[in-house]
């Protein structure tokens, strides 16, 4: 089996030594995907937990379609968020792209993120045969 790297330029491109996901046979990888502008490279929304975790989750979207998949196909999730005092508005956006059978899914307070920025978002999902 050989690892295959994804990259599309509908997500934004990775800040390090590091790949947007990595494909190994019928599983997908996703890295830490954050609210960064695609062209600038800086926070979108900046403080605005329920958009940042929309368009974190429409970047993810991107990146597994890219590697032949889907939200739908995602079996775990783990989230790192700023404030765990402000779970209630990452999770109503969150629930609202999974809202069948939902998958497995780990939640963390962070305590320093890049100014303005409220949360980051990686998954593994499988392709379908």
């Amino acid at each position: 089996m050989k690892k295959e790297i994804i990259r599309t330029d509908k997500a934004p491109k990775p800040s390090g030594a590091y790949s947007q996901a990595v494909k190994l046979g019928d599983m997908v990888y996703v890295a830490g995907t954050c609210p960064f502008d695609i062209a600038t490279g800086e926070v979108l929304y900046p403080g605005d937990m329920a958009r940042q975790t929309r368009v974190v989750l429409e970047y993810m979207q991107e990146i597994l379609q890219a590697a032949g998949t889907s939200l739908d196909n995602v079996v775990k999730v783990t989230s790192f968020i700023d404030e765990l005092n402000d779970f209630a508005a990452y999770n109503e956006v969150y629930g609202s792209f999974f809202q069948v059978e939902p998958p497995a899914r780990s939640t963390f307070e962070i305590v320093k993120f890049p100014p303005g920025m409220r949360v980051e978002i990686e998954c593994i999902a499988y392709i379908p045969s």
